[in-house]
């Protein structure tokens, strides 16, 4: 069982590159203390490697709809670009609280960033209510010059039933 001085160990050992000292936190359940420490680094100076753990956790089926909205509800205050990354890609995994991201998600839409522009975009969509119609969207997307911003929407296409095809 992982405990709060695991995660800042973690984080402490974390070098921006390597997650080897990230993905050892993952191979014990954390408590209860060590999921609450984890937590209260977002925002912070540990959030790139907060939000990474976050991400894996999300990935392995390990943490809920629930607990991601929490972090995502913070997410205006996050500052690291690699932080954003990591949360705008659980959006996809838990698109329960993917809508309270949508407020936080204009500054990214332009970007530097093309892989933060990207997934502000699915984001975006996955936050979208049921009587919003999302095909044009998802089609500007298609036709956008960025490859990662082409696949991206053609997975959305997918997933949300838009035709790809000729207008």
């Amino acid at each position: 069982m992982r405990h709060p001085r695991d995660i800042q160990a973690a984080f402490d050992a974390f070098d921006g590159q390597r997650t080897a000292p990230l993905r050892a936190l993952l191979s014990e359940p954390l408590s209860l203390e060590a999921e609450r420490a984890l937590m209260a680094a977002i925002p912070g100076p540990d959030e790139v490697a907060a939000t990474w753990v976050v991400k894996a956790l999300v990935e392995d089926g390990r943490m809920g709809a629930g607990q991601v909205g929490e972090v995502f509800e913070r997410f205006d205050r996050i500052t690291e670009a690699d932080a954003a990354l990591h949360l705008l890609q659980c959006a996809r995994l838990v698109p329960d609280a993917a809508p309270i991201l949508r407020p936080h998600l204009t500054p990214y839409y332009g970007h530097a960033k093309m892989l933060l522009r990207v997934w502000a975009f699915d984001a975006y969509c996955r936050g979208a209510g049921p009587e919003e119609d999302l095909t044009e969207r998802i089609r500007q997307g298609l036709e956008s010059r960025s490859a990662a911003m082409r696949a991206r929407s053609k997975a959305l296409a997918k997933e949300f039933g838009v035709a790809v095809g000729p207008r």
